[in-house]
């Protein structure tokens, strides 16, 4: 996806097409990894556009709630933000540990734990989100 199809993203979210978000979303694009709010801070500040870090936060909440980023919880329980390439396909996420890098995993079996769910506990799955973490091709 590019920059204009998030742009749409955001739209249908009615959240609007801000300098800020617009400039987050790009970054994720060239950068194609994970990234924490004060790394996304000090990144914003040397292209000139000065955001607090609370904005920061906010704006990456907004953007995962659109289904644009994911969160990812590292080992060091810190949190962290990746592009999500699919925000409306059936797919999953490999986080390589070294790097960093975030790829998508085009498949999804979850339809029999789904079903258990539904037969066995009597529940309703509504959503779900599976995070791989592994070595990538290049780290390995």
């Amino acid at each position: 996806m590019d920059t204009n199809n998030y742009l749409i993203t955001l739209k249908e979210n009615r959240l609007k097409i801000t300098p800020r978000r617009k400039a987050i979303i790009e970054l994720f694009l060239k950068e194609n990894r994970y990234l924490g709010p004060y790394e996304i801070r000090d990144m914003l500040k040397k292209r000139s556009l000065a955001v607090g870090l609370p904005s920061v936060y906010r704006i990456l909440e907004e953007l995962e709630e659109a289904g644009i980023l994911i969160k990812i919880e590292h080992k060091s329980r810190q949190l962290y933000y990746s592009l999500c390439k699919k925000p409306y396909a059936d797919h999953h996420h490999f986080i390589c540990r070294e790097c960093n890098k975030v790829e998508e995993v085009e498949f999804c079996n979850f339809r029999e734990i789904s079903q258990f769910i539904e037969k066995k506990l009597n529940g309703k799955v509504q959503h779900h989100s599976l995070h791989i973490e592994g070595l990538c091709s290049q780290c390995k």
